[in-house]
């Protein structure tokens, strides 16, 4: 079963984050961040769903099944905290600021770069759900009824989560919900199966009437872009799909672009609070990671880095 709607989905994704870490330095654009916190939710969710369908049509030992994620995430992970290590380090001894960013969290939860969290926390969901992905097969009533209930506590819950954790791990008990949402609604659609189209006019006209009453509570939109995404069944052009390949590549690689722009727009007379200055970091940015994970994604010997 094709599910169209998720290369618009990662296009329009990847294009929120670049969004949101280019705009943190400009507050008169930061009003758009309350419109694109649907990404990473939307990222989680794809992942956790496109995993579950997998498991539901293929009885994959757990041990293997780990195993084959952690070496689809690690490679790469690795790769690319180890290239913003040393740029953070460069950029220490240049300016003589602290380095923040310690060896053992940069390899557990990603503080090389404060967007390579959603790789740990990818894997480790993995880990914790990959039981209940498999329980799904023979019982999938009762997983979807462990899967609601787990979901109510976390979204419930995440407020306290979030202040029990130290503040850079601020990222956990705000996601800890949409894996499990992910899950549910693979099973959900495995027993709709082709009906789902049924679907898709309705969810995009709730989505319209909560972007017109600003009704943007995270939860919701995200859930809803993302049922969206799983209702369409319009092939996406070329085009979108061959930038949708690179969408991974993407996240990890265009915190390099932006943060090494607003760190030299000021020494050139640039003034980051100019709206033309941050959207041309946007595009740049944007243009310059695409392009790079278009070449490495050229070579079977970088491919990996960025796929």
């Amino acid at each position: 079963m094709r599910f169209h709607g998720f290369d618009a989905l990662r296009v329009a994704g990847m294009s929120a984050v670049i969004y949101i870490h280019a705009c943190d330095t400009n507050d008169a654009v930061e009003w758009g961040m309350r419109y694109l916190g649907f990404a990473v939710p939307c990222f989680l969710m794809m992942s956790a769903f496109l995993a579950q369908q997998t498991i539901l049509r293929k009885n994959i030992a757990s041990i293997e099944w780990i195993t084959r994620k952690f070496k689809r995430l690690a490679p790469s992970y690795f790769a690319w905290s180890a290239i913003y290590l040393a740029v953070r380090f460069a950029k220490s001894m240049a300016t003589g600021e602290q380095l923040e960013s310690g060896i053992l969290g940069s390899i557990f939860w990603g503080d090389a770069s404060h967007q390579l969290y959603f790789v740990p926390f990818l894997f480790y969901s993995f880990v914790v759900w990959t039981g209940l992905m498999r329980l799904a097969r023979r019982r999938p009533v009762t997983t979807a009824g462990l899967l609601a209930v787990s979901i109510v506590i976390f979204v419930w819950q995440a407020p306290a989560i979030e202040a029990s954790l130290p503040a850079n791990r601020w990222f956990i008990g705000k996601n800890l919900a949409w894996f499990p949402i992910g899950m549910l609604f693979a099973i959900v659609v495995e027993q709709l199966r082709e009906k789902r189209e049924l679907f898709f006019w309705p969810i995009l006209a709730l989505l319209v009437v909560m972007l017109l009453s600003d009704f943007l509570n995270v939860y919701a939109i995200s859930t809803v872009v993302f049922a969206l995404a799983i209702a369409a069944q319009r092939p996406a052009p070329h085009w979108l799909k061959h930038l949708s390949i690179y969408s991974f590549g993407v996240y990890l690689s265009h915190v390099l672009f932006i943060e090494g722009m607003q760190f030299m727009a000021p020494r050139i007379g640039l003034n980051l609070q100019s709206i033309s200055v941050t959207l041309g970091i946007m595009v740049i940015a944007g243009l310059f990671s695409y392009a790079i994970c278009m070449l490495l994604g050229q070579s079977k010997w970088s491919r990996w880095s960025v796929t």
